[in-house]
């Protein structure tokens, strides 16, 4: 049960922190710096991870978009020394600029919910070297 506690005290206070570097900052500058001091504290299951995440940040009445829940993904990924990377997409061809933001470990697609199913990649993160420059907002 302490364990459990611990990991949502984690949780939120990622989330407030992020909350916060997200209206400061763009979000590549947030992403490089989540991932800047990436240093392999635990190794708590990816799939614990992130259901730690969707159900943590989801208590109360306030249930945070997907964007915020990624980088919180993201960040405890990193910072146990696993690989992550941020996706941000559109649904296959979207009428909308509505997007939506997941995270894929070692190739696979570990949330939040409903992942990368049915969205055509935007932008990843961080961007790989040689990868093609983002739109322009």
């Amino acid at each position: 049960m302490v364990g459990r506690v611990r990991l949502l005290v984690r949780v939120w206070t990622l989330a407030f922190r992020i909350q916060i570097l997200l209206h400061r900052r763009p979000l590549p500058v947030v992403v490089a710096e989540l991932d800047a001091s990436a240093v392999g504290v635990s190794q708590t299951p990816v799939a614990l991870l992130s259901r730690a995440v969707s159900r943590g940040l989801r208590v109360g009445p306030w249930g945070p978009r997907c964007l915020l829940r990624s980088l919180v993904l993201y960040r405890m990924l990193r910072e146990q020394g696993d690989s992550a990377e941020l996706i941000i997409g559109l649904k296959g061809r979207a009428l909308t600029s509505d997007a939506h933001a997941w995270v894929e470990s070692a190739g696979r697609d570990v949330g939040p919910w409903p992942g990368g199913a049915g969205y055509e990649e935007l932008a990843r993160y961080p961007r790989q070297p040689g990868a093609a420059p983002e739109l322009a907002r």
